[in-house]
């Protein structure tokens, strides 16, 4: 069976916490869009939606990077991967809906 190197896993669990970091700052942007009132209710919705689905997926990223320090296996790791996965696929879906806002004339 193989196993993922000590190296990697502390890198996954540095990345992890940067995750939820940058998930609480799009959430956070999502928040601080309530007040605008050229930006429909909607757009800011999905923005601050966004960061939580990348906050819930970074938690997991975080929980299983913490488990490989127990469990060093490449399913494991897998798993946090794809979470990860998950976490960028939500951020993509962040910036488009953050695009779409009209700058004020």
């Amino acid at each position: 069976m193989h196993e993922v190197s000590k190296q990697t896993i502390e890198t996954a669990q540095k990345h992890a916490q940067e995750s939820i970091e940058h998930s609480k700052k799009v959430q956070e942007l999502g928040k601080s869009l309530q007040t605008d009132d050229q930006i429909e209710p909607e757009q800011k919705e999905r923005i601050k939606a966004y960061g939580e689905i990348m906050y819930e997926h970074a938690q997991k990223f975080q929980e299983l990077a913490h488990r490989l320090t127990q469990d060093p296996s490449t399913d494991l790791f897998s798993e946090a991967v794809e979470e990860h996965i998950k976490i960028n696929q939500a951020h993509i879906e962040a910036i488009k809906e953050f695009q779409k806002i009209e700058p004020p004339a």
